[in-house]
């Protein structure tokens, strides 16, 4: 067959080109670039609805805001709790929380219906600046009375801003009352704190209060055990009140402080995480060493691992009230706007096999702190506890 005149050809050419041009013309013109026409399933639906809305709605669109609410849309929809994104600011607000920094006075108090009786000072904070001591009651925040703002909003009236003053009305343990101007500042929460007490029946008991199960955490709390016991301690208290948990490395660290080396931590499986068994490791404290952990409601997480495991191997006797009741581990992995995204992976399990989730860690011996009184009825009952066992 003999070949097309070249201006055929030329035509052909043309044509191609014209249709090419009117192609992605249209799509310049509906929003979309032109490979959402050749290929419209290589784009998701979320980045088609941002695309679209970015390109065409009427006002102003602040594209990654957009994104972030599907960002959160999209975690929310698991409909699991503890599936979450965050936004930048959220996640740097979240590792500060983690690290145990927050900007206030540095001290750790328990409610009264009248005051917040400070039970602890921190070291170089704001409130050991100003003269702030163990057993001075909080009885008035900038003016207003604790017992008319009530404990928690006058908790949070202590916070502020770093540079800012707080006036706090101070009553100490004789009665005396005095106003403190205290300038707020960063505080950093101590991980690990230790001390000695003594027990009803003379006997030295080392006390440890676990603030969260951050890098080092079990470390700490094997240094501090060995050292109290070293200075003549016949029992020890792990305080995990209020601790709220972190990582799930550290909470097998805590109770390889505690048990023999081997011995079953915790088990977790999920969908997409095949079953794995944690056990203890390292150099524990010796076995015939009494031991109680203090537990409450706000006891979570890693918390809660440590309490299972110490309770079903028999290791140690709980002390309190019920815990949180979270058996579930999350990785977090960081997003490219600064933000973060944390999605549960899989559920654990103690050494038994209970499942902490349907009711938490009940504890061998119930004793509720009561806000009411100025003893700390949770420490006093532990230390009742181990003073029968002979510690």
């Amino acid at each position: 067959m003999p070949s097309p005149p070249r201006s055929r050809r030329l035509l052909a050419i043309a044509g191609v080109v014209l249709v090419l041009v009117a192609v992605f013309v249209l799509g310049s013109l509906l929003g979309g670039p032109i490979r959402s026409l050749i290929q419209p399933s290589s784009v998701s639906v979320p980045d088609q609805v941002t695309d679209l809305i970015a390109d065409r709605y009427e006002g102003a669109v602040d594209r990654a805001a957009l994104e972030r609410a599907g960002a959160a849309a999209i975690a929310e929809q698991v409909g699991d709790r503890w599936t979450a994104y965050f936004t930048p600011a959220e996640w740097a607000a979240l590792q500060r929380r983690r690290e145990g920094r927050y900007s206030g006075i540095g001290v750790r108090v328990r409610t009264t219906g009248t005051a917040l009786v400070i039970r602890e000072v921190f070291p170089d904070s704001p409130a050991a600046a100003a003269g702030l001591t163990a057993g001075d009651s909080i009885v008035a925040v900038a003016g207003v009375p604790v017992s008319r703002r009530g404990p928690a909003e006058s908790r949070d009236a202590i916070l502020g801003a770093d540079g800012s003053a707080v006036a706090l009305r101070i009553q100490s343990p004789r009665g005396v009352e005095r106003t403190v101007r205290v300038t707020r500042g960063d505080v950093t929460v101590p991980m690990v704190q230790a001390r000695m007490l003594t027990a009803a029946n003379g006997s030295k008991v080392g006390y440890i209060e676990l603030d969260r199960f951050e890098g080092g955490a079990g470390e700490k709390v094997r240094d501090e055990a060995q050292r109290l016991l070293d200075d003549g301690a016949q029992a020890l208290i792990l305080d995990l009140r209020g601790d709220p948990g972190g990582l799930l490395d550290e909470a097998v660290a805590v109770a390889s402080a505690f048990l023999r080396p081997g011995t079953l931590v915790v088990s977790t499986s999920g969908r997409a995480s095949p079953r794995r068994e944690f056990t203890a490791n390292g150099d524990p404290i010796p076995a015939d060493v009494p031991v109680a952990v203090i537990v409450d409601g706000g006891s979570a997480s890693a918390s809660e691992i440590v309490a299972g495991a110490l309770k079903d191997t028999g290791r140690a006797v709980i002390v309190g009230e019920p815990t949180f009741g979270k058996s579930k581990v999350q990785v977090t992995q960081g997003t490219t706007d600064g933000g973060a995204v944390r999605v549960t992976i899989a559920g654990y399990r103690t050494p038994k096999g209970t499942d902490i989730g349907e009711g938490g860690v009940t504890p061998d011996v119930r004793a509720t702190d009561s806000a009411a009184t100025p003893a700390d009825e949770a420490l006093d009952a532990a230390l009742a506890r181990l003073a029968a066992e002979g510690g």
